[in-house]
C-alpha cells in the first residue's frame, strides 16, 4: 500500500478519485456519471437553482456544467425554464425521474463516505465531516 502521509493534497486526490470511481460504477445502472449525479443531487436538495447558482455551488466551470444540465435535460432528468424575473437566466428543476433516483444517489453518497472513513470511530467520523466541510466552505469562500 502506497505511503501517503506526506501530502494532504495527495490523500485528497486520492479520497476525490476513489469515491467517484465508486458513485460511477454505482451510476451505471441509471446511465448516470458521478458528475452527472452530483447535478441531480444539488439541484434536487434546492428544486430550484440557476446554471449559475449549480457552478457557484460545485465550483465547476460553467461550460462544464451547461454541457451537463442539457445532457440531464436531455434525458429527462432536469428541466430548464426561462426565470420570470431575468429572461436571460434560466431555472433548472428536477423531474419526477430525477426525485425517483435521487434518494438512492444519496445513499450511495454515504456509502461511499462509509467506505473512506471505515477505519475512523464514529466521533472521528464526525469530526472528519465537519472539518471537510469547513475546508470547503472556505475554499469556496476564498474563491477567486
Amino acid at each position: 500500500m502506497p505511503n501517503i502521509t506526506e501530502s494532504p493534497f495527495k490523500a485528497i486526490s486520492i479520497l476525490y478519485r476513489k469515491s467517484h470511481i465508486w458513485l460511477n460504477n454505482d451510476c451505471v445502472r441509471f446511465s448516470l456519471t458521478a458528475a452527472q449525479a452530483v447535478v441531480i443531487l444539488i439541484v434536487c436538495d434546492f428544486k430550484t437553482l440557476t446554471q449559475d447558482d449549480i457552478t457557484k455551488r460545485l465550483s465547476l466551470d460553467k461550460s462544464v456544467i451547461a454541457k451537463t444540465v442539457t445532457k440531464l435535460e436531455e434525458r429527462g432528468f432536469l428541466v430548464r425554464t426561462q426565470n420570470k424575473k431575468d429572461k436571460r437566466t434560466y431555472d433548472i428543476t428536477p423531474t419526477k425521474k430525477a426525485l425517483e433516483v435521487y434518494p438512492h444517489l444519496k445513499e450511495q453518497i454515504d456509502l461511499c463516505f462509509s467506505r473512506m472513513t471505515r477505519q475512523m470511530k464514529d466521533s472521528e467520523r464526525e469530526e472528519f465531516k465537519r472539518l471537510l466541510l469547513m475546508a470547503a466552505q472556505a475554499t469556496l469562500e476564498s474563491d477567486d
